[in-house]
């Protein structure tokens, strides 16, 4: 019994013993991350970031300032990952304790790699379908790409109506607009735009539409002499001008057809001088005269329409000719007397009567005729004066002449004049008026004509060196109140 007992107690305690050696069972312990996502590039907050963990516990989205926190996160080591389309996927290791939520900042750059195209460009200016556009235009889009480190540029395609073919092509502009110059008047014009980023595919707007304005109905005339070249100009007073002649010869002597739909004009294009027309916008330029005009003054040389439009009466030296607009018809009108040639001449409807200059073996020779329309010789207007003389123009009802007369009496064999000044003359009584009081000394008006309702005149005004930049003025009928109108223009005409 005895023993039996003592067996039982030593089990016992050898039982305590065993349990006493057993390992002792630990709580687990929470913490918390917070952190923040920033741009690499200028440390802007990255809002809608994907962020999630290794090993892995919970995932949240960044919010607008770019913060996440994690809640409820075993204490250890940990790597965060995040994530947003368009950017590198970014790692970073934080450890979680228990005393303090683990803190983290996360720079991500933006993925290179890939790229989303600029988006379709969308006019601005002018607007498709718009109507009377300038011909000197800016075409204005816009395209945007949301790369933002991507540079756009452009390539911009101009079409002319019923071309498949661009008359303009511009690639690689860096803005967004193009300044496009010298379109033509009263035509419909097509244009597109691509958008590239040089990363992928070149987008494309769709075809844009707009007309130019029709042709202005600009009232005056001139020639402007540029490095030797001649070209024709139309313009208004308030110094608008269109350059109407752009080829490689010189083109000079504009002179409006009486129903100003066509101008005439002296041009080299060929080895001789002709007459060409062209419509008042410069466009449909052909050859009238079959003879080319000559004397012995390229630049003095002038010409006059007939009365109704019909035909063109022009000098060949001493050859008075006319002929009609359409160049058939060529005729012998009259001759000078002997030893001169024709230099200017004018047709005036009323009474139908024709002006003519001729000039004898020296420059300042000459003298102004009155002609009846057939040629037929009625009086002598201005004779030979001392001094060189030009024109002479039609009032507009044939009673009375515009001339120039240099009043120095200076007879060069240059023709170098020193004091030209515009003079009117009634045709009746011989009256003779100096109009250029106000003219300034040592410069010389020229090449004066009325002005459409003959209450006015415009005229050239140039130094007398002979060299200066001529420049066209315009007064009134008596003299008075002369002003610029155009600079480095000549032979004004009016209409």
């Amino acid at each position: 019994m005895t023993s039996k007992y003592i067996v039982i107690v030593f089990l016992l305690g050898l039982v305590l013993l065993t349990s006493c050696n057993e390992d002792t069972i630990q709580p687990q312990l929470f913490g918390s991350i917070e952190g923040q996502v920033l741009r690499k590039d200028d440390l802007t907050p990255l809002s809608n970031v994907a962020i999630s963990t290794t090993p892995t516990s919970s995932s949240v989205i960044t919010d607008i300032a770019g913060n996440f926190t994690l809640e409820n996160i075993l204490i250890g080591t940990y790597s965060i990952r995040a994530e947003r389309e368009g950017f590198v996927i970014k790692q970073e290791g934080v450890t979680v304790t228990g005393n303090s939520a683990g803190q983290v900042v996360i720079r991500m750059e933006k993925d290179t790699s890939i790229s989303a195209p600029p988006t379709t460009p969308q006019v601005i200016s002018p607007l498709d379908g718009a109507q009377d556009q300038s011909v000197n235009i800016r075409l204005e889009w816009i395209s945007v790409d949301e790369d933002e480190e991507d540079i756009l540029l452009y390539d911009l395609y101009l079409y002319e109506d019923q071309q498949s073919d661009p008359i303009l092509e511009v690639m690689d502009i860096s803005d967004n607009f193009l300044e496009v110059t010298d379109l033509q008047f009263g035509k419909n014009y097509y244009w597109q735009v691509s958008a590239k980023d040089g990363r992928t595919a070149p987008v494309f707007s769709m075809l844009w539409r707009f007309k130019t304005e029709e042709f202005p109905d600009y009232r005056f005339l001139f020639a402007r002499e540029i490095d030797g070249k001649y070209d024709i100009y139309s313009a208004n007073d308030l110094g608008d001008e269109i350059k109407l002649t752009d080829n490689n010869a010189s083109n000079w002597r504009p002179i409006m057809s009486p129903n100003r739909d066509k101008i005439a004009f002296i041009s080299n294009a060929g080895i001789d001088l002709h007459i060409y027309v062209m419509n008042r916008d410069g466009s449909n330029i052909t050859q009238v005269t079959t003879l080319p005009i000559s004397g012995l003054n390229s630049f003095e040389l002038d010409f006059s329409w007939s009365p109704d439009g019909t035909q063109i009466l022009y000098m060949r030296n001493s050859i008075l000719n006319v002929i009609n607009t359409d160049g058939t018809g060529l005729s012998v009108l009259t001759e000078a007397p002997p030893g001169t040639t024709f230099v200017e001449c004018d047709w005036v409807g009323s009474g139908n009567k024709i002006l003519v200059r001729t000039l004898g073996n020296a420059p300042y020779a000459s003298n102004i005729w009155l002609l009846e329309s057939n040629g037929a010789f009625v009086d002598t207007v201005i004779p030979d004066l001392p001094g060189s003389t030009g024109g002479g123009v039609f009032s507009i009802p044939g009673t009375k002449i515009l001339y120039t007369q240099d009043i120095s009496g200076f007879n060069s064999i240059t023709g170098r004049q020193l004091n030209a000044r515009v003079f009117q003359v009634d045709i009746n009584s011989g009256v003779r008026v100096d109009l250029s009081y106000e003219k300034v000394d040592g410069t010389n008006d020229l090449d004066a004509r009325y002005s459409p309702d003959g209450a006015k005149i415009i005229f050239t005004n140039t130094n007398n060196d002979g060299i200066s930049q001529k420049n066209i003025y315009i007064m009134d009928l008596d003299g008075d109140n002369r002003a610029l109108l155009f600079e480095n223009a000549e032979m004004p005409e009016w209409k």
